[in-house]
């Protein structure tokens, strides 16, 4: 009987001491199953640089479905200049048509690029009847060949603005400089005004894409280019971001893009849209994100 309880002890505490279970140990010390290798713990997306996502208004959606806006650099450039150079040719005189529409102010007179609020040759201040003419933005003699004004850029109303005859004479074919204050020649070049060069930058990348290097930027600024695209320059990539979108420029790049206005030319400045799309695609200053 006394031999029988000590084997009954004996093999009670030998199973006490045997581990709870050695082929499976608990999951945090499972060398089989590491986390996931490679996934940070927030997830950023490369095509969005600064973590930026766009959401496109509901009204230009329709018009950029095409356009996958998670890529950046040169093949996001080359995307959008294959949307954007689908447009009609309404010619250099027709733009005479468009200017009173795209240009108006709200006291009904047109804005004047170049101009200065307050003056006769302000920028919702000058008659819409005489004293201005249509300016070339960029200037026809600085295209590679120049721009003359027959069909394409010479007439593309994305870059032919109405000013009074003295500024447009002033400016001549000189290239963009920096500067500061009003609009005015500065040694070799030509500062368009603080209150334009954010209008001008946005016009000039839309050339540049639209007519690739007859219209590149280095042709039109006194800048250094981008590393990244050598016919684009620091110079509009800092304007850009300076000067915010102006009432005028929507209210031009809205008629355009609708292609039932008698005037129009189909297609859309995306730049005027949303400014980021420049930081996106060439980096530089970061521009405000209108798409947000």
């Amino acid at each position: 009987m006394l031999a029988l309880l000590f084997a009954i002890g004996c093999t009670s505490d030998s199973v006490s001491e045997l581990p709870t279970n050695p082929e499976k140990p608990t999951e945090p010390t499972n060398p089989e199953k590491p986390t996931e290798p490679g996934k940070p713990t927030e997830p950023t997306d490369p095509g969005n640089p600064n973590g930026v996502d766009y959401k496109i208004p509901t009204d230009q959606v329709a018009y950029y479905k095409a356009i996958d806006f998670k890529k950046e650099g040169m093949a996001l450039k080359k995307d959008l200049a294959t949307l954007i150079k689908v447009k009609k040719d309404i010619g250099y005189s027709a733009n005479l048509n468009a200017i009173a529409v795209t240009d108006k102010a709200p006291d009904g007179k047109l804005y004047m690029i170049y101009g200065t609020k307050g003056t006769t040759s302000g920028n919702h201040t000058y008659t819409s009847n005489g004293g201005w003419n249509r300016e070339h933005v960029f200037a026809q003699s600085q295209g590679n060949p120049a721009l003359g004004r027959s069909k394409g850029p010479g007439s593309d109303a994305h870059h032919l603005r109405p000013a009074i005859i003295k500024h447009n004479s002033d400016r001549g074919h000189l290239h963009f400089i920096e500067g500061s204050g009003i609009a005015r020649k500065l040694g070799d070049g030509w500062y368009p005004g603080d209150e334009w060069k954010g209008d001008v930058a946005r016009m000039m990348m839309y050339m540049y894409l639209v007519y690739d290097q007859q219209c590149d930027a280095t042709r039109i600024a006194i800048s250094k280019s981008i590393p990244n695209d050598a016919g684009m320059v620091e110079l509009f990539l800092k304007w850009n971001a300076e000067d915010p979108v102006s009432d005028v420029e929507i209210q031009r790049n809205n008629y355009h893009g609708d292609s039932k206005n008698k005037y129009a030319q189909g297609n859309r400045n995306p730049f005027i849209d949303n400014p980021h799309i420049a930081t996106k695609i060439w980096g530089g200053q970061v521009a405000p994100n209108l798409w947000k």
